[in-house]
């Protein structure tokens, strides 16, 4: 027998044959990638994209904003009596509950009336409660009073110094994440309580448009 034969079968005869096959030489080879995890490692996740935040608007008439607007309309009076006024001018408004604003008004006001007409100045104080509060719209009631100091008497036989206590209704629109549009309808009073000799009072309707916009410093 060759040499190289005698060999092989020498090696054989010293070799374990549940070492070169069967289930134990399966669980060895698992058992040694066990040890060396970047022989079969898995696949790395993709990154993914993350979303980005969506900014969200502040909710209006919120408790503690606060915002301020311009406004302008015209009135005609009710009953026999042909006064009428125009009126310009600007509120500041601070909401000490959600939809509950106190209101702080300057307003300008020109009266055309019989006999002579007068140009005045008009401060009052209004509280407005925004009953429905949608985004896009609102619905409010509002009232208050204020001090007028006019050129001439208003009515005539009046005096040049009224107070001005007014109740009405109205609607914001929402024109952007900032700017909303008012428009509104008053029942107003022009009288001065009895503090001068005559006191013929003015009632009217006053109807009026604004734009209303957040306070910015």
């Amino acid at each position: 027998m060759p040499a190289n034969a005698t060999q092989a079968l020498f090696a054989t005869d010293f070799i374990e044959p549940s070492l070169t096959t069967g289930p134990l030489a399966g669980d060895v080879i698992d058992a040694g990638l066990d040890e060396f995890p970047a022989i079969a490692q898995s696949p790395e996740p993709e990154p993914t994209e993350a979303e980005p935040s969506e900014e969200i608007s502040p909710v209006f008439g919120a408790d503690g904003s606060e915002r301020w607007y311009i406004h302008a309309g015209g009135a005609t009076t009710l009953g026999g009596d042909t006064s009428r006024f125009g009126l310009v001018g600007a509120g500041a408004s601070h909401f000490f509950a959600d939809g509950h604003s106190i209101n702080l008004e300057l307003n300008s006001m020109v009266f055309d009336q019989p006999g002579d007409d007068a140009v005045g100045l008009n401060l009052s104080a209004i509280l407005r409660w925004h009953f429905v509060r949608e985004a896009d719209w609102s619905l409010y009631i509002d009232g208050g009073a204020g001090i007028l100091g006019t050129t001439n008497d208003v009515p005539r036989r009046g005096s040049s110094f009224n107070f001005t206590p007014q109740v009405g209704g109205g609607t914001t629109i929402r024109l952007n994440d900032e700017q909303r549009l008012m428009v509104g309808l008053r029942w107003h009073h022009i009288s001065n309580a009895d503090l001068y000799s005559g006191n013929p009072g003015l009632d009217t309707i006053f109807g009026y448009v604004g734009l209303n916009l957040p306070f910015s410093f």
